[in-house]
């Protein structure tokens, strides 16, 4: 009997052993955890575009923001005039964990998910409000989500802008006039197919060259938001400016993944928080400006023309065919759902045929 007791209290002992030692462990790895939290972090963001850009005010509001929220745990340094290299070198090196933040093109995200070349697609949106509307909502983050296990974290599209067509030999209002004529894009298949499609001689290039490209008369001409256009003096090569509005161009804000994934939930939140604000103020700054730089457009020489409606869908139908081109490299669920969130009916039913 008093064996028994024994092996009883013998095997008490030892699961209350077990359990401390768990327990223990628990306790050290949460400790750790929070101490890992707790050390200060640096933050490395990285842009193509110089200081007077929207872009640029954005993430010194988002450094602002989450150094100050964090309580000083976050030192945001930010890199502008692709000092670290140009966007297609962000995404890679905020893969690799090189720099920590960088908002690029959606077109160059297309090599992690092509979903997200959904984007590359022109005259997809009919205005700012529904391209917000389309990118805030469930389909935007459904398409941000395929980007992490790429080791990416999507915080939310901040933009580009509307893209629109310069060129340094006519004013143009129809595709015709574009045959001939050497157009430079991001190397984006689909940003390439397009302008075939509507007649030019494409050449892609890093935007870095682009401007000396220009003025040697390498290429005729590009397409750009107004603001790069005016920001970065392209209308002193490029007199032509046509508002073909083709492309909204989105720039997803993306985070190294194992970098966000190490963080609290609260120091996550931080971060979510103060991109949702900044990209709510980057379209504020963008939509201000707009007729403001269109008017500057004119003062410094440039030849701005608008498309009337008959003219754009002129534009439109030329590239429809590129909708179904590449469907399968897509995927053509997310063009219909992006094209419904968008209620750009044309289109959709085009798909639907």
């Amino acid at each position: 009997m008093k064996k028994q007791y024994l092996v009883v209290f013998i095997l008490i002992l030892f699961l209350l052993s077990s359990c401390s030692n768990k327990t223990g462990l628990k306790s050290t790895e949460e400790q750790n955890k929070n101490q890992a939290d707790n050390k200060k972090s640096k933050i490395t963001i990285s842009h193509e575009v110089s200081e007077d850009m929207t872009k640029h005010t954005m993430f010194q509001k988002f450094k602002e923001l989450v150094e100050k929220n964090s309580n000083g745990k976050f030192d945001v340094e930010i890199f502008p005039n692709a000092q670290l290299g140009g966007d297609d070198e962000a995404v890679a090196s905020t893969q690799q964990g090189n720099i920590t933040i960088s908002a690029p093109s959606a077109a160059l995200l297309g090599n992690f998910s092509p979903a997200l070349q959904v984007f590359d697609l022109p005259f997809i949106f009919k205005d700012s409000k529904t391209a917000h509307q389309t990118l805030d909502g469930d389909v935007g983050s459904n398409l941000l989500k395929k980007l992490e296990d790429k080791g990416l974290v999507g915080l939310g599209f901040s933009e580009n802008g509307w893209r629109q067509l310069t060129n340094s030999k006519k004013s143009i209002t129809s595709p015709d006039q574009l045959n001939g004529l050497k157009i430079r894009t991001m190397n984006s298949p689909i940003h390439i197919t397009a302008w075939k499609q509507l007649g030019a001689n494409v050449t892609p290039m890093s935007f870095t060259e682009v401007f000396t490209s220009l003025s040697q008369g390498t290429i005729d001409g590009q397409e750009n938001p107004l603001q790069i256009i005016y920001s970065m003096k392209l209308y002193e090569v490029n007199k032509y400016v046509t508002l073909t509005g083709h492309i909204y161009d989105p720039e997803p804000i993306i985070i190294n993944k194992k970098f966000f994934d190490s963080l609290s939930p609260q120091n996550q939140k931080i971060i979510q928080d103060a991109a949702k604000e900044v990209i709510t103020l980057e379209r504020t700054l963008n939509q201000n400006s707009e007729s403001d730089i269109r008017k500057k457009l004119g003062e410094k020489g440039a030849v701005v023309a608008d498309l009337s409606p008959e003219q754009r869908q002129v534009w439109v139908d030329k590239v429809k065919p590129i909708y179904k081109q590449y469907a399968n490299t897509i995927g053509s669920n997310d063009i219909k759902a992006v094209l419904k969130a968008a209620g750009n009916s044309t289109l959709l039913d085009y798909m639907n045929q």
